[in-house]
């Protein structure tokens, strides 16, 4: 252990009671109206966010600063606070734009000064030094501007002149010269003038004095500034696309109005970060001012025959349908030149070959993945090599567990992050396609030995972990599963599963090393993976004939007396032998048989109680893990009750187990299903507690009567003197919210001891006591009574 476990701590005073139902409230003030397309944007963004968060609502008031003037919308948003002094205002607010900050600076007592306050969008500077000295965090989103000039002068070619257009409300000035002050610093571009009330026939004039190459650009503009009041006006977009005027651009909705591309803004992230901002139980310690650059790189699929090869597979093409349309066009004209100009039928024909294949290799140009712009898994299946060269899968462990906690949006977006990095470490010659879930797949070229890409591709591993993507995105950490080609090499889908099969080795494994050779299957084998998947299938109707629970015992922290135990689940595969839970649950969730494992683990459970009672103390209390799908499912908790009912047993003898590593998403369903088992009187602990996102928000919103500490917090304890100190505060933490701490991962004598001077009340690990067969564990800790019917 660290040195500090040997000066054991006291254990601390008395706890408190913590409410059943702790759910944080967040006001949002909005500079604009209802309409306003950038404010619904990012206020349909923020509901998602709060939602997956596990805030129920957002309390939205819209200032209305634009339509009103802000002398007048000031007045009445403090009417609206004073009529609400009997509601207890929320202690997190979030400023959407200068206005609603504005106000916020000018009189933050009618607020009740909140403790927690975040600002999104804010492009005055005053305001931003005010912001700053008011301790108020930060997201700006205006250096996306760079980003999408950047992208286009390597699409287009750069320097590209740029007409800029503008307007000159307060917010669309600011916004405007900062994007001008951009373009001149940039080397991607280069101003050829700045229109500051246009409209599309201001444009149109206005291009005809300026170079043939020049393009549009919107920052603001009559569509979102002052023009927003207008609805005709957001047809401007379209009015100039029609005179084969494109208008480019960087926020979403100005891609629903036919701006015709650019570096998107990531109005997910911005809306993610804003809420997590607010509930982190370290929000002090969070950046005053974070950065969101990073973004979807769209266009429009009539500029793919334009667009550099190597760029263009990693562009999300919009329009596809249209130019498909103007593909199959010019296919049909050609065909009917050749049919009528017979004189020249032969050389109508040859150019019609010739089109044909020109269209071909302009469809699978257009053949992407929408979610990361990279070429589809359908393509590598038609354009990886077969007999030579190699293949690779990649997968980030954290991509996995972002999507698990935060979600899929959040996952691809930081995927999407990632990819420059990643491009620019590959080899000009390797090429990457989006594969299933969060994996991406590639193709070498033969051009070097085997060993020679063994050794290439482990230290672009390497290199890529230590990359930080652009803007403020995770450094994540690769790894791989390679196969190399010969002539027996067997085809394409029987690749992809030794592929897939090697990715699930390195996970099983805890990702023990960055890189797995694999090869291909014998034609018409199966993995090992479909194997259980297929064993799985037959089982899950009677599945007692190999599954069986084992009993791990936990002891109270003092005296070592026995107090209870947890249910784990085994499986005796007869061909495999022993399949270990971390590698068949994966499995049994893909397959969507969880609640069917539960019902049955849960069942058996109760009976073995039940058969056992009388040789157990009457406080024993037994611990089963149930997934979340069990508890989203309305008929488990009654039938849990009834279960225990038929057995006479008490429901404080039952304990249900859920782990932090779940995904959490949808809180309001498991919350219900939480707090029917507490109704019951069945006791409900967060499992693996202190290694994830989102532990503190569990405990503040779900009704948990305990929390078993992470193994892994444990065994860092022996190593490190801060993490002894982490793990002693994470208990006082858990005793000041009322619940009971569990420690797991107990290996040793000197962990126990050290433990012993804390407040945890029970004690899990080998060092006193192995999972063991029920027979096994009633002989060692539950002793036959005198008289006791066995």
């Amino acid at each position: 252990m660290a040195a500090s476990l040997s000066s054991a701590e006291s254990d601390r005073g008395e706890t408190t009671e913590r409410p059943d139902n702790v759910v944080p409230r967040i006001q949002v003030l909005a500079s604009y109206h209802r309409g306003n397309l950038w404010t619904d944007e990012l206020l349909a963004r923020l509901d998602e966010a709060a939602e997956r968060l596990g805030v129920p609502s957002l309390d939205v008031d819209y200032l209305d600063a634009r339509r009103l003037g802000r002398e007048r919308a000031f007045m009445l948003q403090r009417e609206r606070l004073e009529g609400r002094q009997a509601v207890t205002p929320s202690d997190r607010l979030l400023l959407i734009d200068d206005a609603a900050l504005a106000f916020y600076l000018a009189r933050p007592e009618d607020w009740q000064s909140p403790s927690r306050v975040v600002a999104i969008g804010i492009n005055d500077p005053d305001l931003q030094r005010q912001a700053r000295a008011h301790g108020i965090k930060r997201i700006m989103t205006t250096g996306v501007a760079e980003s999408s000039l950047a992208f286009l002068g390597e699409a287009f070619g750069a320097p590209l002149p740029w007409l800029v257009l503008g307007d000159e409300t307060a917010v669309g000035e600011d916004l405007t010269r900062g994007f001008v002050s951009r373009l001149r610093a940039s080397s991607s571009g280069r101003l050829a003038g700045v229109l500051w009330d246009w409209t599309p026939e201001e444009v149109v004039r206005t291009l005809q004095t300026l170079p043939v190459d020049t393009r549009v650009y919107l920052v603001e503009g009559q569509t979102t500034g002052s023009g927003d009041l207008d609805p005709r006006q957001r047809l401007w977009l379209e009015t100039l696309e029609d005179q084969g005027v494109p208008v480019f651009c960087h926020l979403p909705y100005q891609l629903d109005l036919g701006c015709a591309g650019g570096v998107l803004l990531d109005t997910r992230r911005v809306a993610t970060l804003a809420i997590e901002t607010l509930l982190s139980p370290v929000f002090e310690r969070q950046p005053e001012r974070e950065v969101v650059m990073a973004g979807r790189r769209v266009l429009d699929a009539r500029w793919h025959a334009r667009v550099p090869t190597p760029l263009a597979a990693t562009i999300e093409w919009v329009g596809v349908d249209a130019a498909m349309q103007q593909v199959e066009g010019q296919r049909s004209l050609l065909l009917w030149v050749g049919i009528g100009v017979s004189g020249v039928l032969g050389a109508g024909l040859l150019l019609l070959s010739r089109s044909r294949r020109r269209i071909a290799r302009r469809q699978r140009r257009l053949m992407v993945d929408h979610a990361t712009g990279l070429p589809s898994q359908q393509l590598w299946e038609v354009e990886a090599p077969r007999r030579d060269g190699c293949l690779f899968e990649l997968a980030s462990p954290q991509l996995r567990e972002a999507r698990e906690r935060f979600g899929l949006v959040t996952a691809q977006a930081m995927l999407r992050e990632q990819l420059p990095a990643m491009r620019e470490a590959l080899p000009a010659d390797w090429h990457l396609y989006a594969g299933t879930g969060m994996n991406l797949l590639g193709a070498v070229p033969a051009s070097s030995r085997p060993e020679d890409v063994e050794a290439l591709f482990d230290s672009i591993l390497a290199h890529l972990g230590e990359l930080s993507p652009g803007g403020s995105g995770q450094r994540l950490t690769w790894y791989a599963s390679l196969l190399c080609l010969d002539e027996h090499s067997g085809d394409i889908t029987q690749c992809r599963d030794a592929l897939d099969e090697g990715v699930r080795h390195l996970a099983r494994r805890g990702w023990p090393q960055p890189l797995r050779r694999v090869s291909p299957r014998a034609p018409g084998g199966t993995t090992r993976f479909r194997h259980l998947a297929e064993a799985l299938e037959v089982l899950i109707e009677a599945p007692q004939s190999q599954w069986r629970l084992v009993f791990q015992p936990q002891f109270s922290r003092l005296d070592h007396r026995l107090l209870g135990a947890e249910a784990l689940l085994r499986w005796q595969h007869p061909e495999f032998g022993e399949v270990s839970p971390g590698e068949f649950l994966p499995v049994v969730e893909s397959l969507g048989l969880t609640r069917q494992l539960d019902r049955w683990v849960s069942r058996t459970a109760i009976d073995w109680l039940c058969r056992h009672r009388e040789r157990l103390d009457g406080d024993f209390r037994l611990s089963i893990n149930v997934g979340l799908s069990s508890l989203e499912d309305v008929d488990f908790v009654a039938a849990l009750g009834d279960a225990l009912h038929e057995r006479a047993l008490p429901p404080s003898c039952l304990e249900i187990e859920i782990t932090e590593h779940a995904d959490f998403g949808e809180l309001i369903h498991i919350e219900q299903a939480l707090i029917g088992l507490r109704r019951l009187g069945v006791r409900v602990s967060l499992d693996d507690f202190g290694t994830g996102y989102t532990a503190f928000r569990l405990l503040q919103r779900l009704p948990f009567d305990a929390v078993k500490l992470d193994r892994e917090l444990l065994a860092a304890a022996e190593r490190h003197e801060r993490a002894v100190e982490a793990y002693a505060a994470m208990i006082r933490f858990c005793r000041q919210l009322g619940l009971e701490v569990v420690a797991e991962g107990v290996e040793n004598a000197t962990q126990a001891r050290w433990l012993a001077s804390l407040d945890v009340q029970l004690l899990q690990g080998f060092h006193l006591g192995r999972p063991s067969e029920s027979e096994t564990f009633l002989f060692r800790y539950a002793p036959v009574r005198s008289g006791a019917d066995l």
